[in-house]
């Protein structure tokens, strides 16, 4: 038996503009997904995956040929057929007679990375680099592939095409009263890379948001994060006409709230979030961790 592990991801900092040269602050998630490999007595490969509460969503049989035999979901079954057959240009490691287990630590509406982390179970799988064969299957940025790896805080940027990835040390002395809060919605990546394809950004807008990034990272004080919090969320939404996520679902909180990665969906950063619980919960946000709760710093 084999297992392998796979961290879920946060982009803080260079939403949308990370796909065109920005840098973006990424950390990896304390929750994450698993994948247990055992060998077993059938030409078959069997694939079975499970929730957080331990509910098996996705089962599959598939010959060693990857012919789907029986499934139930016929849709998702192809699109793990497409991702083994991309495995298999690379690797020889696929054979019958396996079958795989994949165990999620998150709820998959939060939008932690169930797909990067379940790339990542496969490339690991294969001893194979994510970023270098399913980069462009996966699409996006490809930050969230690293942070799946990733022991700490990372700096990721696209330099010449290739992935650029710093790790950075980011435990601000307020991190106790900074959490993330789950906004109850969904942005799709793919829709996300559509708007900023319409609308890139340019050269002196990737540098102010690298320099919010710097910046980020070396903040000491709430009143200072909050101001680059503004100013980014500034930035982006100025530039690809989104409001921003204060003035949609947070107004009236007393403190600064960001958007991470595409507006609209998934996980918001808020500070004061102590402060605030009872505002919180007043307006429905229901679940919210602390950064250090969720953070992998």
């Amino acid at each position: 038996m084999e297992e392998f592990y796979a961290h879920g991801k946060l982009l803080l900092t260079g939403e949308y503009a990370i796909t065109q040269g920005a840098q973006g602050l990424a950390v990896p998630t304390s929750l994450g997904q698993k994948l247990i490999v055992r060998p077993v007595d059938s030409p078959n490969i069997h694939w079975q995956a499970f929730t957080v509460k331990g509910d098996c969503w996705l089962d599959v049989l598939l010959s060693a040929e990857l012919e789907i035999l029986e499934t139930n979901r016929q849709k998702e079954a192809e699109h793990l057929v497409k991702q083994l057959q991309i495995l298999t240009t690379y690797s020889d490691k696929l054979t019958g007679g396996i079958h795989f287990e994949t165990h999620l630590e998150f709820d998959r509406s939060w939008g932690l990375g169930s797909s990067s982390t379940f790339t990542s179970l496969l490339a690991q799988f294969a001893g194979l680099d994510p970023l270098d064969i399913f980069h462009e299957a996966h699409g996006g940025s490809g930050y969230d592939l690293a942070c799946a790896s990733a022991e700490g805080p990372i700096v990721y940027q696209i330099k010449e095409g290739s992935a650029v990835i710093t790790p950075v040390q980011w435990t601000p002395d307020f991190a106790d009263d900074l959490a993330f809060v789950f906004s109850g919605q969904k942005q799709l990546t793919s829709e996300s890379l559509a708007l900023v394809h319409k609308r890139p950004f340019g050269k002196q807008q990737i540098q102010e948001i690298n320099n919010i990034t710097s910046a980020f990272i070396s903040v000491s004080t709430t009143e200072e994060i909050e101001t680059l919090m503004h100013k980014h969320e500034q930035l982006i939404g100025d530039h690809l006409g989104l409001r921003p996520v204060i003035e949609q679902l947070f107004k009236g909180y007393d403190g600064a709230a960001k958007s991470l990665g595409g507006w609209g969906g998934d996980f918001v950063l808020v500070t004061r979030y102590s402060k605030n619980l009872h505002w919180l919960k007043d307006n429905g946000f229901d679940q919210a961790l602390p950064l250090r709760t969720l953070a992998l710093l």
